[in-house]
């Protein structure tokens, strides 16, 4: 992925919103304080202290998604995803085999139509069900590497899209005042 850097411009440590970094310190329990006459207390997170840090907000400009990378995360997403689906399939055919659901519909089946023998191949349901979902997983990998390549040419004639991101290396702790009295 390739960015440009626009603008930076200094987060407001006040800022309640996503423009803020916060992060807990760990293993440290927060410290004692009594409670103080203007009613100023420290935000507490299950008994630890919030560290609050000043960052950067800065605009990159994303021109071009590499599609290969793209292709990896995809094929990779995608036959997890498969992978997860064709378990399930597995633990719920199991399920409904040992429940008696499976015997009850093919009787079902055997009485409706008036059949003689109908039975619920489970083999030849899993290995169609297995192939039609790979494809299926596969199209959709291929289907994300054309959505990146329409987005370069798409991102060649527009400039790009521009997002905003925290830059959390550069990130300082705000020291904490207490009631009354100012930093310097």
């Amino acid at each position: 992925m390739t960015t440009t850097p626009d603008t930076a411009e200094p987060v407001d440590p006040t800022d309640d919103e996503v423009t803020r970094t916060d992060t807990r310190r760990v293993g440290t329990p927060a410290p004692k304080k009594a409670p103080s006459a203007g009613g100023s207390t420290a935000r507490r997170v299950m008994g630890y202290r919030r560290q609050r840090f000043e960052a950067r907000k800065v605009r990159r400009l994303v021109r071009h998604v590499d599609p290969w990378s793209m292709l990896k995360l995809a094929v990779l997403v995608s036959l997890s995803m498969w992978l997860i689906l064709v378990i399930a399939a597995v633990v719920l055919w199991t399920v409904a085999r040992n429940a008696g659901t499976i015997s009850d519909v093919e009787q079902f089946v055997n009485s409706s139509l008036s059949l003689q023998d109908w039975k619920l191949d489970g083999e030849f349901i899993f290995r169609q069900f297995g192939l039609v979902t790979l494809l299926l997983a596969l199209g959709f990998a291929a289907s994300i590497v054309v959505a990146s390549l329409v987005f370069n040419l798409i991102s060649d004639i527009i400039g790009g899209v521009w997002i905003s991101v925290i830059e959390e290396e550069t990130a300082r702790p705000v020291a904490e005042s207490k009631p009354g009295e100012r930093l310097g």
